[in-house]
């Protein structure tokens, strides 16, 4: 059943209308709403709208699936770089996951969704938190309102799924917020957290790391400049102590190997080898932001009405132009490292919604001047909120197709033999790129990634990738090997690329598994102790 059709859906929809109608007109008000109630309809107005998406039983995107996948192999081995390898998504993506590894089959993708909405609204709430501190709550609430509608409105499958960058902005959010806290007192503990915050987030999202350099610069720069020299001890010594704790852990194991190159290496050489130039992956993050439309009308939205500040910037005062030029810096920022990767994606643009909402809030603040008057406010709406609820209601839910899908018998019938053939505390094995099988059975990898990308593709690295998961698959001794390379799966649908390609992983198969059958373009192999005992009805085996 589609759950955009469903009653609760209806009713919740009428809330979300409700809500952001009751936002719009709180934020024209001269006087701020009272700090709880504001918040509290954002967060009702965020669940409101989501809710028809949190229950849609299928994976939005394969990330969303190899990063609950990693959450459940950590709940067996706890030690991420020796039971989980995240490629570009390190530890402190994966952790967070760990209740949607309690759940059970695709109960897991409604948790993660539901962590993923907590965590979003967590960073909307320390970036206007931030704003309030820096310059005012009225400011804060009208410059939080777009991204609120932003979240709210999007049915993007990128922007609505547990992707790999929410931690990092909401570490960097913390940080913020935390940051414009300390210019009002100086405890220095408070300094301590801004460091392991910032330290933090490129073992969430390396490609976040100098989003959390920049702020780190701004930091220690105005903790210079105010003579607090004492204060940059913390902020040195702080951010190593999220690295410090990571690699420790795993020299103390025995897998500094399995970080250094896959986590270091691996991502250095996944920024330096674009196969495309700046200038058409500009182009094509420009796409991804139109492509449903709320992020891109908002970001066009923002820097028109900067436009329009720029216009008072040699009559406003001094602080205000110094914190629009450090938003515009840190913005700047966020829109190179969305496109710095060599396959730019769609997701890497919540990297940039954290400080377009400062830099919102700052040109919205020079704008404003000391006045404060209703109709700078009332054009910042009309430029920033109104094209998006107007796209919403011309345009409606144009992912509803890809929502309401449901998976073909074949693929559940594949992750319920899935589930027959592989024990609960026992791991799958699995050569090709769905990381949704994991998740739809409800069982633990067998090699540290959830798929072989990495084995796959030629890359400088692909024999210490082979290497590394014929060992990992040799320990493990899984029950089941599924080869997923074959029609209709994503990424491999050509046999050219099956593990036959690769003759150590082909001649383990053939010694210890037997192909049992064929569901659904991937081919099931069980392990030779277990064929007599399996006795299922399956497919006829087809011949590889």
């Amino acid at each position: 059943m589609d759950p955009s059709a469903h009653p609760a859906a209806v009713v919740a929809q009428v809330i979300g209308w409700l809500t952001l109608a009751a936002l719009v007109a709180e934020s024209v008000r001269n006087i701020p709403s009272p700090r709880g109630r504001w918040w509290l309809l954002v967060g009702v107005a965020l669940f409101a709208w989501r809710w028809p998406l949190l229950w849609v039983p299928h994976q939005f995107n394969p990330d969303e699936s190899q990063l609950i996948a990693g959450a459940i192999t950590l709940t067996h081995d706890p030690l991420f770089w020796r039971s989980v390898d995240g490629g570009t998504a390190g530890p402190l993506d994966f952790y967070p996951l760990l209740p949607a590894a309690w759940a059970d089959g695709t109960a897991s993708f409604a948790v993660a969704r539901v962590i993923e909405l907590l965590a979003v609204f967590g960073t909307l709430f320390f970036a206007g938190e931030a704003v309030a501190v820096l310059i005012d709550r009225r400011v804060a609430q009208l410059s939080v309102l777009p991204a609120a509608i932003f979240h709210a409105l999007t049915t993007a499958p990128d922007f609505t799924h547990y992707s790999t960058e929410v931690v990092p902005v909401l570490l960097l959010a913390a940080a913020g917020y935390a940051a414009t806290r300390e210019m009002t007192a100086w405890p220095r503990a408070r300094l301590w957290i801004i460091a392991v915050l910032l330290g933090g987030v490129p073992w969430a999202k390396p490609q976040a790391a100098p989003l959390a350099a920049a702020l780190w610069i701004v930091i220690a720069w105005r903790e210079k400049s105010t003579a607090r020299n004492a204060s940059l001890l913390p902020l040195i010594v702080g951010p190593l102590l999220p690295a410090l704790g990571c690699i420790g852990a795993v020299t103390l194991a025995g897998q500094s190997e399995h970080l250094f190159v896959p986590y270091l290496l691996r991502n250095l050489n996944y920024v330096r080898d674009a196969p495309l130039p700046w200038g058409e992956r500009a182009v094509l993050q420009g796409r991804n932001a139109l492509l449903d439309g709320y992020l891109g009308l908002w970001f066009a939205s923002t820097l028109v009405f900067f436009g329009l500040a720029l216009l008072v910037w040699r009559r406003a005062a001094v602080t205000p132009r110094r914190i629009l030029g450090v938003a515009a810096t840190l913005l700047a920022v966020g829109v190179w490292v969305v496109i710095t990767p060599s396959r730019p994606s769609m997701h890497h643009l919540l990297l940039v919604t954290l400080p377009l909402i400062w830099f919102a809030g700052a040109a919205l603040n020079l704008s404003l001047g000391a006045t404060r008057a209703a109709l700078p406010a009332l054009a910042f709406l009309v430029c920033c909120a109104l094209p998006q609820v107007v796209w919403r209601v011309r345009v409606g839910d144009v992912f509803v197709g890809i929502h309401a899908a449901q998976v073909s018998p074949p693929h559940r019938q594949l992750a319920a033999l899935v589930r027959k053939l592989v024990g609960p505390d026992e791991a799958l094995a699995m050569w090709g790129w769905r990381c949704s099988l994991y998740v739809e059975a409800g069982r633990r990898q067998a090699t540290r990634e959830a798929h072989t990308e990495a084995q796959i593709y030629e890359n400088p690295y692909q024999r210490y990738f082979l290497r590394r998961y014929l060992e990992d698959f040799q320990r493990s001794d899984p029950p089941l090997f599924v080869d997923a390379v074959g029609p209709g799966n994503f990424a491999f649908e050509n046999r050219d690329r099956a593990h036959e390609a690769f003759p150590p992983l082909r001649a383990w198969v053939q010694t210890h598994y037997a192909l049992i059958g064929e569901v659904d373009g991937t081919r099931l192999y069980l392990r030779n102790d277990r064929v007599a005992a399996a006795r299922l009805a399956l497919p006829s085996p087809r011949d590889p």
